[in-house]
């Protein structure tokens, strides 16, 4: 028999280490809840990614009923109240229930406080909140987007990085146009994945499609790591030819480990150890804010501020500018990165010899982007040169 109680509680302890200790949101809740059973596991889920999606408000909700501010809150309490706090405001269940079960989690972690929640969630209950429906994002990065799209395709942005996405498989042999009009990308429904795939974001299988690597190519991966990209690149190869350089050496352990059949390098992509002018095909998948991850990792808006964008847009020039003196001639170079900020896509590819490949997504400056609200994929922003 389920026992929502101990679901719950799980995802409060994965809410509490995602907001202090950096843990990343769609790795946790997945190890968290392995061992309860498929409908379980979705309830964790669906608790830690929707109570991260709309923190801002819940937290409004609980200050508003304890007329504390959340941080002042024992930290065990405020978890299991935010994730009762969504269930009232956004779960579906009729509000007496809410409330009931709310106040079972929070006497489970500490019966003093019983009182206190039910009287906070019974305050949440009859809130006149703004349930918006767009996530929340910084301001800075607001102010980005509506000066580089318009505010319109910026709120959109917001709106659609709110919502769940969809389960998608990349078909490791290849097919036809699937998902967004990416080749191999395919909506796997609940249970075992489709035989011969890997789950992997539309917007990643896109860069992968790009490379188009054949046999016997000399393929570099250039911050590999964790390798999903590098298999698909292997895929694209028959298995062999493709070097992996990450300069992280836990991640080239992993990555190893992950995918054994590439050659793992330990190296600064700003400097990579490699001969100039020696690969047919370079991809590199630069390090970046992440905030085009927003669906499946919502926690990175909390986490990046300008500063942040400005140091990884320093580093992904050098990057570029390194990366592209490794192509041999008559090769491909791939410049992608998941994000959607200006200065770590159009204002770093802007100097190089870059157009944008031939996908799905809107042509911006000298690249072309992916988004939720465009593709219903993650942000990502691509770029190619020809040698």
């Amino acid at each position: 028999m389920s026992d929502p109680v101990e679901a719950r509680a799980i995802a409060a302890g994965v809410i509490g280490r995602v907001l202090r200790s950096g843990a990343y949101s769609n790795v946790l809740a997945h190890t968290a809840s392995a061992s309860l059973s498929p409908q379980e596991r979705g309830r964790v889920k669906s608790l830690v990614f929707g109570v991260l999606r709309r923190l801002e408000t819940i937290d409004e909700a609980i200050e508003t009923g304890t007329g504390r501010r959340p941080d002042a809150l024992d930290d065990g309490v405020l978890d299991r109240l935010r994730v009762s706090a969504f269930e009232i405001l956004y779960g579906g269940l009729p509000t007496p229930i809410a409330v009931s079960a709310g106040v079972d989690l929070i006497r489970a972690e500490n019966p003093r406080v019983a009182g206190l929640a039910n009287a906070t969630l019974r305050s949440v209950s009859t809130q006149d909140l703004d349930l918006e429906s767009e996530m929340v994002l910084p301001r800075w990065l607001m102010v980005r987007l509506e000066s580089e799209w318009g505010e319109e395709p910026a709120h959109q942005f917001a709106r659609s990085s709110a919502l769940e996405p969809e389960r998608i498989v990349r078909l490791r042999a290849g097919g036809p146009t699937g998902f967004a009009g990416i080749g191999g990308a395919v909506v796997a429904e609940p249970g075992p994945l489709p035989p011969e795939s890997v789950v992997q974001d539309a917007a990643s299988i896109a860069v992968g499609n790009v490379v188009g690597a054949t046999p016997g190519m000399r393929v570099l991966d250039v911050a590999a790591a964790p390798g999903g990209k590098t298999l698909h690149l292997l895929d694209q190869t028959g298995g062999r030819g493709v070097v992996a350089l990450d300069r992280h050496t836990r991640r080239v352990r992993d990555g190893a480990r992950r995918v054994p059949q590439a050659h793992w390098v330990v190296g600064d992509g700003a400097k990579p150890p490699c001969r100039g002018r020696s690969f047919d095909r370079v991809l590199l998948d630069a390090p970046c804010s992440g905030l085009g991850t927003l669906r499946r990792r919502p926690e990175v808006r909390l986490r990046v501020d300008a500063e942040q964008v400005q140091a990884l847009a320093a580093l992904q020039r050098q990057m570029l500018e390194a990366a592209m003196g490794l192509v041999a001639p008559g090769g491909l170079l791939v410049y992608s990165v998941c994000t959607v900020t200006p200065e770590e896509t159009v204002e770093v590819t802007r100097d190089f010899d870059l157009q944008p490949p031939d996908v799905p997504g809107v042509v911006w400056g000298n690249g072309r982007l992916l988004a939720p609200h465009l593709t219903s994929t993650d942000g990502m922003f691509i770029a190619v040169h020809q040698a």
